[in-house]
């Protein structure tokens, strides 16, 4: 069980403040290759997340501490999983380069998983796939993709970020051109400033939205890691939090960074026992809990032992802040 892992790690830190506060981190899944993409369900109280490159849809019960898990055949990646406003265990779903609507089976039933394939998002173009996603507060799917060679790097700015719309069809447009690792996605409380990465360029950017038209303009840099030659990797996914600062993964660099895209400031540095940190959502019943999604894909057998963690999803509590809730889709078909 996860909750026997003598894993449990207390950390302390001193705010500009003088305050003294303390935080845990413990692995609440077990690990698998490439945890990513996670979202909290507050009506299930549980955490969906995939595994990319072994195509599959996991989800773990808060009050249990259960995982299960449901496997996509005949494809060779999965980045993204959003849930569908108004419904009971459905989700959009993006693998390889389909969309998806997925329903998952009632626990302790005999349905199967359900898949209906909607749409692919560039037919003529198989080495294309999506990596992160998220709604709006309108309901819109913003889906970044990327180009993926045979060896799972990624061919300099082969992607773009897309604005999916589902209202009678399915529309797509192209928000952000000539990304090469189209990542995190953040709105403010008022959805008035929208946030991207995009992993290779190693910034957060910003610009304001308009959440009628989903117009985005003024793009500015936030955050530049390479101001911080501390600071290791390159950022992944991130997520905000009620007091509009954000929590940014840094992949290949063994933390999550809490900063303020306001002045560009770090608030703190949260060191993952993992060195590939992927992305994070808050959760919890109190919206106060950070889940953290990591991977062991690019560690050798050696780095694994020591690393024996990497790949779990880690909870991060008592961090004296609280997230927002997410956004699901809205999907209107004909």
């Amino acid at each position: 069980m996860i909750g026997t892992f003598l894993c449990t790690f207390s950390l302390w830190l001193f705010t500009s403040l003088n305050v003294c506060a303390a935080y845990t981190i413990k692995p609440v899944t077990p690990p698998i290759q490439h945890s990513e993409g996670p979202h909290w369900i507050e009506n299930q109280q549980m955490v969906y997340y995939v595994d990319t490159f072994r195509p599959t849809i996991y989800r773990w019960e808060y009050s249990t501490g259960k995982v299960s898990s449901h496997r996509l055949d005949h494809h060779d990646s999965i980045g993204i999983i959003i849930p569908i406003k108004d419904t009971e265990d459905e989700f959009v779903v993006g693998a390889d380069q389909d969309i998806y609507r997925l329903k998952w089976p009632k626990e302790d039933s005999n349905e199967k998983i359900e898949f209906v394939n909607l749409a692919k998002v560039q037919p003529t173009k198989s080495e294309k796939q999506f990596n992160d996603g998220k709604a709006d507060c309108h309901g819109r799917i913003w889906a970044g993709v990327l180009t993926r060679n045979e060896d799972l790097t990624v061919q300099p700015h082969g992607g773009c970020l897309y604005m999916v719309t589902v209202n009678g069809t399915i529309e797509k447009e192209e928000k952000i051109s000539n990304t090469s690792i189209s990542n995190g996605l953040a709105w403010t409380k008022d959805s008035k400033k929208f946030y991207f990465i995009d992993s290779t360029e190693r910034t957060v950017t910003g610009y304001d939205y308009d959440q009628t038209s989903g117009e985005i303009e003024n793009k500015t840099t936030v955050f530049n890691l390479a101001d911080h030659p501390d600071l290791k990797g390159i950022p992944d996914g991130m997520i905000i939090d009620d007091e509009d600062n954000l929590w940014v993964a840094l992949f290949g660099g063994t933390s999550v960074v809490h900063l303020n895209p306001s002045t560009g400031k770090i608030i703190k540095v949260i060191t993952i026992p993992a060195t590939y940190v992927t992305s994070a959502c808050f959760g919890g019943p109190e919206l106060d809990v950070l889940y953290v999604t990591t991977s062991r894909l690019h560690l050798n057998e050696t780095e694994q032992l020591k690393e024996p963690l990497a790949g779990s999803v880690f909870a991060i509590e008592d961090l004296g802040v609280k997230g927002v809730r997410g956004h699901a889709a809205i999907f209107n078909l004909s």
